[in-house]
């Protein structure tokens, strides 16, 4: 406890003062957008106070699979590799979660559904280690393969639920799976019954603690920053960065199979085609938004789970719609950016500044 409780204090009031200026920066530039398109411009600011007080549920639902894929991304980030097949590795993971649950004959559904989660986290593991292979073995950029591999396992599960895994008998036009066994789904939260909140908010929020454990405190979590910060001293230090690239994507995949896992027992429970909306690509968003720092991604997570829940509400009360969220999440992106890159910018300047001058001297 007194060490979880050291991880907790260096998660500090630095990493939450940058949030909330980075946040409140973007939703400042948002209102001004709003107000110069005609819109009302306290509509986002309203949408998010709504889906914080009136509609907490649908907050906590859409939180759930951002702080996962914020995690995810935290990662390997640390490690300065960049999985951006993370919607890949979640479609993989889903998969495997709904190929088990429609085939097991295990009727205790503790047990029934470690089985599943445990075929989905192996799922995105597998699938994640095919770019981290690449980059190893071939110095393939990860940028590219990631990227490649997420139209491969979208297309992948389009084919397997309009063919093999197809509901039998299906009468409408939907590319989806049969459901699951009633047993096999993933319990929802009775305090916000019946919304399709679920106790998948409580894996997302330890599994945060324990990422923020092994980074303070474990050799992996050391190894993990010292490659990203310094790759070479890493090496003259006995750490191999190959096993660090394999191991964090490894990691980074099987937390990406917990989404699909999660998404396919207690939201659509049946794999659908086009179930996710971009879980992996807002979870970058999440991930720098919090400094990749895996407590603070529990925060960002909260912040864009508002935001999208408060977007779907924004659109539906008001004349303004819901796109407006996508656009104020890429003002949050550009925000982000600038805080990262005006830095380094200016650095760069001063020493060519001081270049210059040592020059002429």
């Amino acid at each position: 406890m007194e060490k979880l409780r050291e991880i907790l204090q260096s998660a500090g009031a630095k990493t939450a003062a940058r949030q909330l200026l980075l946040t409140m920066a973007a939703l400042l530039t948002a209102t001004i957008f709003l107000a110069a398109t005609g819109f009302d411009p306290f509509a986002i600011l309203r949408g998010i106070y709504g889906s914080l007080t009136h509609d907490l549920a649908g907050t906590i639902r859409w939180a759930t699979p951002l702080i996962l894929a914020g995690l995810a991304v935290c990662v390997t980030f640390k490690a300065k590799i960049f999985n951006l097949g993370v919607d890949g590795q979640i479609a993989l993971g889903a998969t495997a979660a709904t190929a088990v649950a429609l085939t097991i004959p295990v009727q205790n559904s503790v047990v029934g559904l470690a089985i599943i989660f445990a075929a989905a986290i192996i799922a995105g593991m597998l699938f994640a280690l095919i770019p981290a292979l690449l980059k190893v073995f071939f110095d393939t950029n990860e940028v590219v393969s990631t990227l490649l591999l997420n139209f491969i396992a979208a297309l992948f599960v389009d084919y397997l639920v309009a063919g093999p895994m197809r509901e039998p008998g299906a009468m409408v036009q939907l590319n989806a799976s049969a459901f699951i066994p009633e047993h096999l789904w993933l319990p929802r939260l009775a305090l916000f019954h019946p919304s399709a909140a679920n106790i998948g908010v409580y894996f997302a929020i330890v599994l945060a603690i324990v990422i923020a454990f092994c980074f303070k405190k474990t050799t992996l979590g050391f190894d993990i920053k010292m490659t990203g910060e310094n790759k070479r001293f890493a090496q003259y230090s006995g750490i191999e960065p190959h096993i660090v690239t394999l191991k964090t994507f490894a990691i980074s995949g099987g937390i990406a199979g917990i989404i699909g896992a999660i998404e396919v027992t207690a939201i659509q429970r049946r794999l659908l085609s086009g179930f996710n909306p971009g879980f992996g690509f807002d979870g970058i968003v999440v991930s720098l938004l919090a400094g990749n720092n895996p407590l603070g991604v529990i925060f960002s997570g909260l912040f864009l789970g508002s935001l999208r829940n408060g977007g779907i509400n924004m659109e539906r009360m008001t004349d303004v719609p819901s796109s407006v969220t996508e656009i104020v999440m890429g003002i949050i992106i550009l925000t982000i950016s600038a805080n990262f890159v005006l830095p380094r910018l200016w650095k760069k300047l001063k020493q060519g500044d001081a270049e210059g001058l040592a020059g002429k001297k």
